[in-house]
């Protein structure tokens, strides 16, 4: 009871501290009046006001305060709160604001280490501060989150951030630079974990937005698609389609990129189509992001057997780049024309632009694209027949992997090189190659792994090994079923039926061919189940 008291009366003082920063309209004496009498309830007169520490027991110094005294004390401290003016009040009222954020983080985490308030409060504290902490009439000090940190096993910044206003929007404020930073690097765990962090202390409209943005494209990278539809839904409902054109178009673009690698590429076709009608209409002017859109397009285009399309949109990008001197952007959009040329035949052309990625990624120290344009480049080559040019480009690649630990691709110039085996005629080379790269893409790619084991089971037909051909054709074609029955699914069977008929099993080279149109009818590319509609105005 004491304490309570104690506590009551310094929360008065502390109003009345408030009151003197937004008005100077208090008698003298009130303050230490409040003091006096909060520290006699507790027998602690030595202290400096108005602290009261955390580690006391109630005292009976007050009993020793004449009566005459006590009354005049009280007396005087409800003269003084009454001469607190109407403009102090707003500030005490915001000071007692902080408190209730602090102590419901205080509840929270005392419950969830199962900890009753007695048991928090310890020897060091009372179940009574407790109590009032976590009801917001009392804001803590820091040595007193330090205590209540301490035997809760937390960080005291967990309570600080989330309390103060102020804190907590400089908080915001450097998870957002730090999220940017971790995007332009490719971090997209940081970046996920930056913007959950920020959108949990609910940040303004703006910075909300641009961290929706860069979480929905961390959701992206991280494969995570279902969370990244998420993401972009909100985005859209509090999107403003006049002041949030930059962040609707983005999360178009990245709606379309989970399309696409989800296999629906006509519905990637239209997420992105939609982001660049808002890139347009808004005059969104950040080169390197109208160029990634382009690029994304370009992409969904050739995708749906629109090259054409495909190539003037890889050229509007490829301009846009050189104009803004955005490398990556006109990299990305020569690998892209690359692409195009070849799904059209025109190996030469698909050769020089591949080419022309290739320099300026080295240019950019760009690994991962380096790598992807230099597999490319080298199976181009060797479609071209330039077998000596071929292997030179994926022996070189090869390196490069290793050298930048990554397996993946190494696995993945094996490919080229085993093919190269096998039309030199160094069959047990190719097997010996082949099987190597499959077993280092089983559970990583299943696409890659196939063709590992197309190149065994061609091999193993070369040599009269039907049996082991038929295990390797199947497990390929099993292995292709897992990402969606697509145009390597349709390959792989056609080429194994070819196999069959050669061999005078047209009956099996019939049901093969069968089954796979009618997997082809019957299971289209299975995107995420939601498909939201366009944003923007």
């Amino acid at each position: 009871m004491l304490l309570d008291r104690a506590l009551a009366y310094r929360e008065l003082t502390r109003d009345l501290l408030i009151g003197v920063a937004a008005s100077d309209k208090i008698e003298d004496g009130v303050l230490s009046s409040c003091d006096s009498l909060a520290l006699a309830w507790l027998g602690q007169d030595h202290l400096t006001p108005p602290f009261v520490p955390v580690d006391s027991s109630p005292a009976t110094g007050y009993s020793d305060i004449p009566k005459k005294a006590q009354g005049i004390l009280s007396t005087r401290l409800a003269k003084g709160i009454a001469t607190v003016s109407k403009r102090a009040r707003p500030a005490v009222a915001r000071e007692r604001a902080h408190a209730a954020p602090v102590g419901g983080l205080v509840r929270q985490a005392r419950l969830a280490a199962g900890l009753t308030q007695a048991e928090l409060a310890g020897s060091e504290m009372t179940k009574a501060l407790i109590s009032h902490i976590e009801h917001g009439r009392v804001r803590p000090s820091l040595r007193t989150l330090h205590v209540i940190a301490r035997r809760l096993g937390r960080d005291v910044h967990e309570f600080l951030d989330e309390a103060d206003p102020q804190v907590r929007q400089k908080r915001v404020a450097a998870d957002l630079l730090a999220a940017e930073a971790a995007a332009t690097q490719g971090q997209w765990d940081e970046v996920e974990r930056r913007a959950k962090a920020a959108l949990r202390m609910d940040p303004p409209h703006g910075q909300r937005m641009t961290l929706l943005r860069l979480q929905s494209w961390a959701e992206v990278e991280g494969g995570r698609f279902e969370a990244a539809l998420d993401l972009t839904d909100r985005l859209f409902r509090e999107a403003d389609p006049d002041t949030d054109a930059f962040e609707i178009m983005e999360g178009h673009h990245a709606r379309g990129l989970v399309y696409g690698r989800t296999g629906d590429a006509h519905l990637a076709v239209q997420e992105l189509e939609r982001g660049r009608e808002i890139m347009e209409r808004a005059e969104v002017r950040d080169p390197a992001a109208r160029g990634r859109l382009l690029v994304a397009l370009g992409t969904a285009y050739r995708r749906t057997n629109r090259t054409a399309k495909a190539i003037t949109t890889y050229e509007t990008a490829l301009a846009l780049g050189a104009q803004s001197e955005q490398l990556r952007v006109a990299a990305q959009s020569f690998m892209g024309v690359g692409a195009a040329l070849y799904d059209s035949g025109e190996l030469e052309g698909a050769i020089a632009n591949y080419a022309r990625a290739l320099e300026l990624f080295e240019r950019l120290s760009a690994v991962t694209y380096e790598l992807s344009t230099l597999q490319s480049l080298a199976a181009v080559t060797f479609e071209s027949g330039d077998l000596t040019k071929a292997r030179e480009l994926a022996e070189r690649c090869k390196a490069r992997a290793i050298a930048a630990g990554l397996p993946k691709a190494v696995a993945t110039a094996d490919l080229t090189l085993a093919r190269l085996a096998e039309a030199e005629g160094d069959r047990e080379g190719a097997l010996r190659i082949a099987s190597g790269a499959a077993a280092a893409l089983a559970g990583v790619d299943n696409t890659q792994r196939a063709d590992a084991l197309t190149i065994i089971g061609s091999v193993h037909e070369a040599l009269g090994n039907t049996a082991e051909a038929d295990r390797a054709y199947n497990e390929a074609i099993a292995a292709l079923t897992k990402t969606g029955v697509g145009p390597a699914y349709a390959q792989v069977t056609a080429e194994y039926a070819e196999i069959l008929s050669k061999r005078g099993e047209s009956a099996r080279a019939y049901e093969l061919l069968k089954t796979t149109l009618v997997e082809r009818l019957r299971t289209p590319a299975a995107p995420p189940k939601r498909r939201a509609r366009a944003r923007g105005k």
